[in-house]
């Protein structure tokens, strides 16, 4: 459960839409597209981004973490992973907040972009927050755990 939180807290900065809150509609991540190879998701950054494994302990099961950088939207920074599928395709995108504009201020960019989650889960020492973006074909989620950074994560949505 605890490795699940600290790779949750990567997706809150994706929750966020960091950069899909001022896009139109359209599926995806930013300027990914699920199913895209990690050489893709590189070339398609424009230097944001660079191959690289995540940090341990910021992974998730059955996906494979191969590519890593920075992203910045609305006055907060995070460290930018990619995940992915065993056909070496796009996945996840993880970010967690490293930066900037406060976990609470970003749930509620969150809410006001996408309304009340779909599930939400609390506890004395975690929050977790999960909307579907069924217009962008993404599955968001905020994820807040004790101390650490807030994190939000967007998957494909089949």
């Amino acid at each position: 459960m605890a490795g699940v939180v600290a790779r949750a807290s990567l997706g809150m900065a994706c929750v966020l839409g960091l950069g899909t809150l001022a896009a139109g509609a359209r599926a995806d991540w930013e300027y990914t597209r699920w199913g895209m190879t990690p050489d893709q998701v590189v070339a398609a950054a424009g230097g944001a981004v660079g191959l690289g494994a995540p940090p341990e302990g910021k992974t998730y099961e059955r996906l494979e973490g191969l590519v890593r950088g920075r992203h910045q939207v609305d006055g907060a920074t995070f460290d930018a992973y990619f995940h992915f599928d065993q056909a070496g395709g796009l996945a996840k995108v993880a970010l967690e907040r490293t930066g900037g504009t406060a976990c609470t201020v970003l749930l509620s960019q969150m809410m006001t972009r996408y309304g009340n989650p779909e599930r939400s889960t609390r506890t004395n020492f975690a929050t977790i927050e999960t909307w579907r973006d069924a217009t962008r074909k993404n599955l968001v989620r905020y994820v807040l755990v004790g101390e650490l950074p807030c994190t939000i994560t967007f998957d494909r949505l089949n």
